[in-house]
């Protein structure tokens, strides 16, 4: 929107730099534009504990490499037969060579190398992902990396580590949450200056000296998207609740380019499915435990029949047709079969999603009945179960070619069908963007001011493999926020600046009021923001009496239904040493964490 068009038009902030988006990219482009003593403005949709994107919620792991020539032959083997331009694609294969130097010198951690590490618990949780493609050249040379040594991979450590250097620089950043940008704003000679932002029921023109990042995530829930760019009825999100495509909307205004609108990472069981969910609400990222492909059980479509080989690993969603790994026709829902022998085993595995989706299957005494209850043709779905059953006591799958050793027929007595949804961990379309991560016209010219990172318009091309966004959303977050810090300077007269309390960041450093016995605990290691608690001590027994929380921004459906029980508890045992709530590990850690960082401090 160019500024002229909008009457009695003045501006009423002023920013160096505006980055859209605060999850792990807009975390990186912020911190390097004020390391390059930038004011920036970093704004989210997301409410406070809710920022961060898919980066908070992804396995945290990042792309590198022992050999650059050997990582040059495997991405180049990953993107083909499409073609990449060959300068965005050296710029980030350098960027994966160097990436234990970026975690070093940027990041300030030690990297945990997995070619190096193969027995840890985190290493051997992701083997099927490590690497996605091991026949492809240069894939023996494929590392990951992670900021710590965890036990498991999806604990938020590398977005935590992000957000706390963007919480370094308040004094360069100022933060706004649920303030989601509705136009870029150009001034007549097409040079981005600016964004409106809607903020507090208000919109707000904020000028942008040197220019705007856009950083706001891909389209997972933006379901018409889903449709026209994917061809998929609906998807449950994996990730984040607020990647609503708002960059391409954006983008699109200013007259930039768009690219991969197609691709985007399935994960989940089988194929890219998660256990059904309400409307709203997110997926679980499942294993895939042998369990769910071996044995009596196998999976249907929307018609009641099978449509691909249960026991084939799914990476990033995809099946491997002729060598070639390609999404699969995704249906509205798909269906998990299985009998009562197999729900026996099932029932044994130690995973609260798949236990929580036993508890809700749909059992029934006999196939036709089964068929009713799920809307299928009786007549199909009883001689799906019949040719199933005949193949396994062939020992050949000769329709989808599934190992034998993985079929056992379906026996007499009940049923079961748990109910499947397509699932998306992150879409890789949105803006087009070159080496410099500025964002490009059609015609390969670049929009004066615009830069671009992360999931909002990837380089990723085809196939794509573990951790390799997460390398991306550093290379490129670092490259736009250095760039956009070197533009000059848009100057104005047009500035007619808002009261300071309409403007102030959402973030701050705070000072706690205490008493002489009470005692501030922090703990990040939840899933939300950092957790605050106020402990009070007995000052003659240095027993724990009473625990108030002081801040915290855990999920509501999971974390703030567990904090009040377990500080009782600990206030009960007068110790940290109490079990986690079921299904909430990381929330009950930190909790425990916080307490005992308060209880440092008694003397």
């Amino acid at each position: 929107m160019l500024t002229t068009q909008l009457q009695d038009f003045t501006w009423q902030a002023d920013y160096d730099v505006i980055v859209i988006g605060f999850g792990g990219a807009g975390a990186t482009a912020a911190r390097f534009a004020a390391d390059h003593n930038c004011q920036v403005l970093l704004t989210d949709v997301a409410p406070a504990g809710h920022e961060g994107g898919n980066t908070r919620y992804c396995g945290q792991m990042i792309a590198g490499t022992k050999s650059k020539e050997a990582y040059q032959k495997y991405y180049a083997k990953m993107t083909a037969p499409f073609t990449l331009d060959q300068k965005v694609m050296d710029t980030f294969i350098n960027g994966v060579t160097n990436m234990p130097n970026y975690l070093r010198k940027y990041l300030h951690v030690e990297p945990f190398s997995f070619l190096d590490h193969p027995d840890r618990p985190a290493v051997q949780s992701v083997q099927g992902d490590f690497p996605d493609y091991p026949d492809y050249p240069g894939a023996s040379e494929y590392n990951l990396y992670t900021v710590h040594d965890g036990k498991q991979i999806e604990d938020g450590a590398l977005w935590k580590v992000l957000r706390n250097e963007v919480l370094k620089r308040l004094d360069h950043i100022t933060i706004w949450y649920k303030s989601p940008a509705i136009h870029l704003l150009q001034n007549s000679a097409g040079r981005v200056v600016g964004a409106l932002i809607r903020r507090n029921g208000q919109e707000i023109a904020v000028h942008a000296k040197k220019g705007v990042v856009l950083a706001a995530g891909g389209f997972e829930n933006d379901p018409k998207r889903i449709q026209d760019y994917l061809g998929v009825p609906k998807m449950v999100p994996l990730g984040t609740l607020y990647n609503n495509g708002d960059a391409i909307n954006l983008s699109l205004e200013v007259g930039a380019d768009q690219w991969h609108t197609s691709v985007f990472n399935g994960g989940g069981l089988y194929h890219g499915l998660t256990y059904a969910v309400s409307k709203g609400e997110r997926g679980t990222l499942s294993f895939t435990w042998p369990q769910l492909y071996t044995g009596s059980i196998f999976v249907v479509g929307n018609d009641g029949t099978r449509y691909f080989p249960e026991d084939q690993h799914s990476k990033a969603g995809y099946l491997f047709i002729h060598g070639f790994g390609r999404h699969p026709y995704l249906t509205s829902q798909s269906w998990i079969i299985f009998d009562e022998k197999q729900k026996a085993e099932l029932e044994q595995i130690q995973d609260p999603a798949l236990q929580n989706a036993l508890n809700n299957a749909i059992v029934a005494d006999t196939d036709r009945a089964l068929a009713t209850k799920l809307k299928f043709d009786p007549t199909v779905f009883i001689q799906t179960i019949n040719d199933f059953n005949t193949l396994a006591k062939l020992g050949k799958d000769y329709t989808f070619g599934r190992k034998k050793t993985t079929m056992r027929p379906l026996t007499d007595g009940k049923l079961y069908a748990i109910k499947l949804q397509p699932a998306a961990l992150n879409t890789q379309g949105g803006p087009r963007r070159n080496e410099k991560a500025e964002i490009i016209r059609p015609n390969n010219t670049a929009i004066r001011g615009l830069y671009g990172a992360g999931e909002a318009g990837s380089i990723t091309t085809n196939q794509y493999q573990a951790g390799q966004d997460v390398a991306e959303l550093l290379i490129f977050g670092k490259i736009a926020g250095e760039n956009v810090a070197n533009e000059q300077d848009d100057l104005t007269d047009k500035l007619v600046l808002l009261p300071p309390e309409f403007l102030v960041s959402d973030e701050q450093i705070t000072n706690y009021q205490l008493a002489s016995n009470q005692y501030l605990g922090k703990s990040d290691q939840g899933m939300g923001n950092e957790l605050v608690l106020k402990v009070t001590v007995n000052q003659d027994t240095k027993k724990i009496t009473q625990i108030d929380v002081v801040k915290q921004s855990e999920t509501k459906e999971i974390g703030q239904k567990v904090i009040k029980p377990l500080l009782a508890k600990i206030i009960q045992t007068g110790s940290t040493k109490v079990d986690a709530i079921a299904g909430a590990s990381l929330t009950s850690k930190a909790v425990k964490s916080a307490v005992n960082d308060a209880l440092k401090k008694v003397h």
